[in-house]
């Protein structure tokens, strides 16, 4: 039973129309309901449909008057909108579903309850105190025009939401108690009914849009449709201790997380609004029950390489266990006009944590530590990253020390701040659970739905990341012109080493990066017939490690390109043991080879984009190989041996002993000349209605050598003079570091085709 110390409402001046306040014990549904607005106070504004709350720029301003070791000022400002000398703004304001002009006015309501939550005790002392807030609001639009770092003349570019929304936090003991579990916190955009816990029954009410172009209004946009976000913590800890904000589900709760969305690409036309020349691309998204939830929210930035001080900034600490109906779906974005479900998807579902009988503790997600703040080319940033080593948050390396016992290679990489922009920092991140089942939901007819026992293994070990963003004052229609550069550094890695045999040990399963493919059909020794698909065969790259690493790497957004990436300075290395057993416990592995392959490029171009008919995704490229130690002026370390590929014993201790295709140059291109033309590369997910049972197909026509065309060259199927390709030349075949000779592909055409396809009953 509740009873409410505050027994009067005050109706704001502006007040449209009552809203329900929420006071609760641990907060059931049907008493959530019959709670009204007249148990607190209730705030209500007005915005009419022809109005906006509008803002000339808000700034948020870090490390004034500090600086770093250099005495080198770290002063940043991030700004939204602009100044008084452009039309760049923040507004708010009602809009309608279509992005036109709104046909109703914007309601905002606020309302606040003080109540007691009843404990069940039949001591009335032990009932605690609570406040609750609760706002709601309907469909509006919040508009950034501009996204700066301290020069407003150069900016990220616009982005707009389209959605209603609400936002409640219930307190026990108060309104922020750290020592108390029975808060709730609701944060819905989109109206997500989650009235039971299965996510498949879960609907959007009034799905949000979101919108964002690098250009002036009517340029090439990304849109996402369908939008819903929700989290609904039920019962948990909602608190202000001395670190910082603490939110965390208590033990044994319900925590409900939803994000999904279509996106969608509109090349040109009106400024934000989904509209017919809107062209679909991907359905995207995790939804269902997620257990131990735990967020943390620091007010500290970057730390200082030598002191370790930490800046002023903003970082979350968030880990969580994924429920057994948490679900990750993909599929096709394009809303059926015929049907009982509208779109053609894959759902994984059916979470199995990885073993841990090391005695470790962690969650299966966690987002150790990720940090946003500012950076600048005339201070210090936080450092290189480790790739064969351990990186820690607040830590600076000047060497690595190996995570593997010493039977990898280590290497300190560090790409320094080359201007102002953000600076997003990741520390400490792993994924140590897969789904163990793959559902096939027909967009046509739900006759043709196919469940399949098959596992999508992707786990990571360790993953620590630096990301330097630059706003500049390009459109990012070309190379010459991105809405914005970047820096990045990547590396995701297996720590553990291997026995007296080379066999990898224990902590490389259990802790390690994998990518595999299963059957969770096949029955192990360890079969439990109550969860029959917990367990199964499993074939892929175990204890895997990948480094990415760029420097200036050009964003861009546009009608000729779609979603483009483009560098002279990059680098991409996999390496891993190919084999399989047994999963999750791998009690009796079988290993293949150990495969290195490392791609250091001087020419990085890569492109997405929707074809025209909305029924699949184009993508196309090119890559110039090259060895990075011989550029000079180069920010990022290479290998001895440049881009090569090695196939090795599969024995930790002998990974010299290997068939090495070394100092590798040349050109390949994927060819895509247009978004309105199609690409060299495919990706497909064919329905069952179309294929008599549903594929996933992935087609790749590749051009090598002269026949590869550089970027900017290109005019349908003819290559402007001189702009060719470089012939692709193997510098080095090595068998066990013996020299066999060398090789050259003059030119070359290869296609490609994958398709994974239901198995035949």
């Amino acid at each position: 039973m509740k009873k409410n110390n505050l027994r009067f409402s005050v109706i704001a001046t502006v007040l449209l129309c009552p809203l329900s306040v929420h006071a609760l014990e641990p907060l059931s549904e049907q008493e959530l309901s019959t709670v009204q607005g007249r148990d607190g106070v209730t705030i209500g504004l007005e915005v009419p449909q022809t109005g906006a709350i509008t803002a000339e720029q808000i700034r948020w301003e870090v490390d004034n008057g500090q600086v770093d070791g250099n005495s080198d000022s770290l002063q940043n400002h991030i700004i939204i909108g602009g100044t008084d000398l452009d039309s760049s703004q923040f507004i708010i304001k009602p809009i309608d579903l279509d992005g036109t002009a709104a046909s109703q006015a914007l309601e905002f309501s606020l309302a606040i309850d003080a109540y007691t939550n009843d404990l069940g005790t039949t001591d009335t002392a032990d009932d605690r105190p609570g406040l609750g807030i609760d706002a709601t609001w309907n469909r509006m639009r919040l508009q950034m025009d501009s996204l700066s770092v301290t020069d407003t003349t150069r900016s990220f570019g616009a982005v707009a939401l389209d959605a209603g929304g609400r936002f409640a936090v219930f307190g026990d003991g108060g309104f922020a108690n750290t020592s108390t579990d029975q808060a709730r916190v609701i944060v819905n955009v989109g109206d997500i009914n989650n009235a039971s816990p299965d996510p498949n029954t879960w609907a959007l009410g009034e799905p949000g849009r979101l919108f964002y172009r690098m250009g002036p209004p009517g340029s090439a946009e990304v849109q996402l449709d369908n939008l819903g976000f929700l989290f609904d913590m039920h019962q948990g800890t909602v608190g202000v201790n001395n670190d910082g904000i603490v939110v965390s589900s208590a033990p044994g709760s319900r925590t409900d997380l939803n994000l999904t969305f279509d996106i969608y690409a509109n090349v040109s036309g009106s400024a934000f609004q989904f509209n017919a020349q809107s062209i679909p691309m991907l359905l995207f998204g995790w939804r269902g029950g997620i257990d131990n939830f735990d967020l943390q929210l620091l007010p500290q930035g970057t730390w200082l390489p030598g002191s370790g001080a930490f800046t002023q900034g903003l970082t979350a600490s968030l880990g969580f266990d994924l429920a057994d109906n948490f679900q990750f779906v993909i599929g096709e974005a394009r809303q059926e006009s015929t049907g009982n479900q509208g779109q053609t998807y894959l759902e994984f579902t059916q979470p199995v944590s990885m073993p841990a009988s090391l005695g470790q503790v962690r969650k299966d997600l966690e987002f150790g530590y990720l940090t946003l703040d500012t950076v600048s080319a005339s201070h210090q940033s936080v450092g290189g990253l480790c790739f064969g080593g351990a990186n820690s948050y607040g830590s600076s390396p000047s060497s690595c020390t190996s995570s593997t016992g010493g039977v990898l290679p280590t290497e300190l990489l560090e790409i320094a701040p080359s201007d102002t922009g953000l600076a997003i920092i990741n520390r400490e991140w792993g994924l140590h659970a897969y789904s163990s089942k793959v559902v096939y939901r027909d967009g046509v007819s739900a006759a043709n739905n196919v469940d399949e026992g098959w596992a999508l293994i992707y786990t990571l070990g360790d993953l620590s990341t630096n990301w330097y963003l630059y706003p500049q004052s390009g459109n990012g229609t070309s190379r010459n012109s991105p809405g914005f550069t970047m820096d990045a550094l990547v590396a995701i890695q297996t720590e553990g080493g291997a026995d007296a045999n080379g066999r990898p040990d224990r902590m490389r399963w259990e802790n390690g990066t994998h990518l595999m493919i299963g059957d969770t059909d096949f029955e192990t020794p360890y079969h439990d017939p109550l969860n029959p698909t917990a367990d199964g065969l499993a074939i892929g790259l175990m204890g895997a490690d990948l480094l990415f690493a760029t420097n200036d790497m050009g964003v861009g957004l546009s009608l000729g390109d779609g979603l483009n990436l483009s560098s002279n300075e990059t680098r991409i290395q996999l390496r891993g043991m190919f084999g399989g057993g047994d999963v999750p416990k791998m009690e009796s592995p079988v290993y293949g080879s150990y495969i290195d392959l490392n791609l250091e490029m001087d020419d990085f171009f890569f492109k997405l984009f929707p074809s025209f008919s909305g029924d699949a995704i184009n993508f196309g490229g090119f890559l110039s190989f090259t060895r990075l130690n011989d550029i000079s002026g180069r920010e990022i370390a290479g290998h001895d041996d440049g881009t090569y590929i090695s196939f090795a014993e599969p024995n930790l201790n002998k990974l010299d002993v290997d068939v090495r295709l070394a100092d590798i140059r040349g050109d390949i291109e994927i060819p895509a000349e247009s978004i309105l033309v199609g690409g060299g590369g495919t990706i497909n997910l064919l329905s069952a209605t179309e294929e008599g049972r549903p594929k996933l197909r992935i087609e790749t026509n590749m051009n090598v050598g002269s026949l590869a065309c550089k970027p900017g060259n290109r005019s349908g199927t003819s290559c402007a003079a001189g702009g060719e390709g470089d012939p692709l030349m193997i510098g080095q075949l090595e068998f066990g570091g013996k020299d066999l000779g060398s090789m050259i592909i003059p030119a070359a055409r290869i296609y490609t085709s994958v398709t994974l396809e239901q198995q035949n009953p």
